[in-house]
């Protein structure tokens, strides 16, 4: 092996090597969201006694990138088997605490009726739990908007109706 054929092989690895450095580096510097679901009350989102206790999802949004992101809470959809739940049509609480700007680390969080979520997505009790039926899981997808249209999505969550739980 002569000195030339070591320069060739030194000039591509050196080509390579830095244009993996820029693909890791970009991907690196990209815009991550985490959404995350619980099951939740009214009482987390208000300060007023005479609210009812409702049944509310938590949707939790937090900027785990190292940009600024700017989120558009009425672009939130929840699907289940082709069915959405789109926030841009039904009430949610939290709004008044939202802000749009989410700095590094930060997180947001918005209230959506449960009732309305599983009437949107179809998700009704059956009339007698069976060992099927108790252990049913409906898969979920959820998405958000950012104010660029950049879409931020999950499918990692299952509702367990049974229970009233969303499992990871």
């Amino acid at each position: 092996m002569n000195i030339e054929v070591i320069a060739k092989i030194a000039g591509v690895l050196g080509f390579f090597i830095s244009v993996s450095t820029f693909v890791l580096t970009r991907l690196e510097r990209r815009k991550k969201i985490e959404i995350e679901l619980f099951e939740s009350s009214s009482f987390d989102f208000t300060v007023d006694d005479d609210v009812n206790d409702e049944s509310l999802v938590k949707v939790r949004f937090t900027n785990i990138g190292p940009q600024s992101v700017i989120l558009k809470p009425k672009t939130l959809i929840i699907e289940h088997n082709g069915k959405a739940y789109k926030l841009d049509r039904e009430d949610y609480w939290g709004m008044e605490e939202f802000d749009e700007l989410m700095p590094p680390t930060s997180s947001r969080e918005i209230g959506v009726h449960l009732g309305s979520v599983c009437e949107a997505l179809e998700i009704e009790s059956p009339k007698n739990y069976d060992e099927d039926t108790f252990s049913k899981l409906y898969p979920l997808s959820v998405k958000i908007c950012d104010h660029s249209g950049k879409v931020y999505k999950t499918k990692k969550f299952k509702y367990h109706e049974a229970v009233g739980e969303f499992i990871t």
